[in-house]
């Protein structure tokens, strides 16, 4: 079995755990290898996601890892959420993050150049992002995005 099919299998046994909790799946990733091999699980809440709800996710997450046993050998589990400039992995954590400013690396659709900005999120939805720049209003189309995660300004 390959990485992507493993990762296929295990997001088949967490995405109803997960949506049972209350939260959605962001990424599936893994970090080291033989005996320090860590699964990272990464989730949010469309309010965001506590430590405790990451704790609650994880113990049931496991239960079930234990139990299907896909990963052969031995590996560490780590839950939690994908955390301040993290680059966004589904469309749902713009929702999640609308209010929120956010660093986008994008194509313009004039020059096809990548155009890197920082900017409020302001609207998301199924087909565009509405970010708001210097007082101007950007409207991006997913698929002119390359990168984006949010940002903490002071």
């Amino acid at each position: 079995m390959n990485l992507e099919e493993l990762k296929s299998k295990i997001r088949e046994i967490v995405v109803p755990i997960i949506e049972n909790a209350g939260a959605y799946l962001v990424d599936i990733n893994f970090k080291g290898v033989g005996r320090n091999l860590t699964l990272e699980i990464f989730v949010d809440t469309d309010d965001g996601i506590t430590v405790k709800k990451c704790e609650e996710i994880s113990r049931k997450i496991s239960d079930a890892l234990d139990f299907y046993d896909p990963i052969p050998g031995r590996y560490r589990l780590e839950v939690s959420s994908p955390g301040v400039g993290t680059p966004f992995k589904v469309k749902r954590q713009y929702f999640t993050n609308t209010g929120r400013f956010l660093r986008v690396k994008y194509i313009d659709r004039v020059s096809a150049q990548a155009i890197e900005i920082m900017g409020k999120l302001i609207y998301a939805d199924d087909e565009i992002i509405k970010i708001e720049v210097e007082n101007d209003l950007l409207i991006l189309a997913y698929e002119q995005i390359i990168e984006a995660k949010t940002e903490i300004v002071w």
